[in-house]
């Protein structure tokens, strides 16, 4: 099926992902800043999890004209693993986050 202007859904597919990764790099960086705790600790979970949304951002940038021919082509290409990744990011930041401010809290 021919679709009449290929460029929108494709584009506003690559934007929202640019949107999910930046705003799990700015949640990241909040964990990084405002979490107590070993400042290690944090600096090393919070480098693991900056990792994803990197790799969102870059995978959304780099992605867009292949999804685009694919798109005109009537092929929908599905990334699972970004989905995973935020997923995994979102809850080690949370549990990290939690067991740490309990353990200062404890302190």
């Amino acid at each position: 099926m021919r679709h009449d202007d290929p460029g929108l859904q494709p584009e506003r597919t690559s934007l929202a992902w640019m949107r999910t990764g930046a705003a799990l790099g700015a949640v990241v960086l909040a964990f990084m800043r405002f979490t107590p705790g070993p400042g290690p600790v944090v600096a090393a979970v919070g480098l693991v999890c900056l990792t994803p949304a990197v790799i969102v951002l870059l995978s959304a940038r780099f992605r867009h004209r292949a999804r685009v021919r694919d798109f005109v082509a009537g092929e929908v290409d599905y990334l699972w693993w970004r989905n995973i990744l935020v997923a995994a990011s979102v809850v080690v930041l949370a549990i990290t986050a939690a067991v740490l401010i309990a353990v200062s809290g404890a302190a």
